[in-house]
């Protein structure tokens, strides 16, 4: 397992990533995911000293530590208005889902030894064109590192090739819900049930899009346009030359995105080849398994979420929305 992995768990089928434990296929309460990933830990808030050798130990009164109780562990410092949202109660935010049979904890684990855990949901399933469907899922995301608030985001994986993605959602619309770590932060969760609507509608959204894009023909020439808009042509040097490496690179990519369009997982079912709906499954399958991700597996999957590998889908989706228009 990766390092970056301390622990996780997963219901039902692998995930794309292959990593974790395995445990079971019936559906899973909070407190249940949370045991069965290692989560069953909080935090609290702790003095923060610093030390010289002539006055000792020295308050740092306007920061404290977030330190993990079972094991003592520094996980980040943070301000002092920052309240730790607990494991328990940022995945207890989703279970009113679970009780109404509207979504399965599907998997959960801890990254960076405790600093930011996450779980993913299952709440739904699309068919694009026959026999090409893509689940649904809600990825919650929380961090105790000062940095990273509790969000839940929208998540598409394509069924044949586990391809991830966020939702193909028109950028900074209906993209989650996020709540800052703050004494009134329970009941901004509370205020953010509401809000969780808004993942069906995007979802819908999602998936009309990608419909869209299956009715939408992809002849050499557009991909050819779409692949050089995707992957420019790299920077020149002072003297207006390009590098041998940087030529390279560039050609690499395009050539494993064009590798990706033609015959791609489930290039072959019908209605698929030849379609800008191929065209954004080259974009995830490439993102999701072939781009070079600084760091493990699991690197590559907060990248596709929350980092470079989501900015690099989005920029290829923006292109391919106005192809589809």
């Amino acid at each position: 397992m990766s390092h970056e992995v301390e622990t996780m768990m997963y219901a039902g089928a692998t995930p794309w990533h292959g990593l974790g434990t395995y445990v079971g296929d019936e559906p899973l309460t909070s407190e249940d995911a949370i045991i069965q990933a290692g989560l069953d830990w909080t935090v609290s808030k702790r003095e923060l000293f610093a030390f010289n050798e002539s006055s000792g130990a020295i308050p740092v009164e306007a920061h404290s530590a977030i330190v993990r109780d079972t094991d003592d562990k520094v996980l980040g410092v943070v301000g002092k208005n920052y309240t730790p949202i607990q494991n328990l109660d940022a995945f207890g935010f989703m279970d009113s889902l679970v009780d109404e049979s509207l979504m399965r904890y599907h998997t959960a684990g801890s990254l960076s030894g405790g600093r930011r855990v996450w779980m993913l949901g299952k709440v739904g399933s699309s068919e694009i064109v026959p026999n090409d469907h893509v689940d649904h899922y809600l990825f919650l995301y929380n961090g105790f590192d000062g940095k990273t608030s509790l969000r839940c985001l929208w998540t598409d994986v394509r069924v044949v090739c586990a391809n991830t993605a966020r939702a193909a959602l028109v950028r900074g619309e209906k993209t989650g819900v996020s709540v800052r770590h703050t004494r009134n932060a329970m009941d901004n969760m509370r205020e953010a049930q509401k809000v969780l609507g808004l993942a069906r509608e995007a979802f819908d959204d999602s998936a009309n899009f990608m419909r869209q894009l299956a009715d939408t023909p992809m002849p050499t020439t557009d991909w050819v346009d779409f692949c050089i808009a995707l992957v420019p042509e790299p920077a020149t040097d002072e003297d207006g030359e390009i590098s041998k490496r940087a030529r390279t690179r560039v050609d690499n990519r395009r050539r494993d995105l064009t590798g990706l369009f033609v015959g791609g997982t489930g290039t072959n079912i019908p209605g698929v080849g030849g379609t800008a709906w191929a065209a954004y499954n080259a974009l995830t399958e490439y993102a999701s398994f072939h781009r070079t991700t600084r760091g493990s597996q699991d690197k590559r999957f907060e990248s596709l979420l929350l980092g470079t590998g989501n900015d690099f889908i989005q920029r290829g989706t923006d292109i391919l929305r106005e192809i589809a228009a």
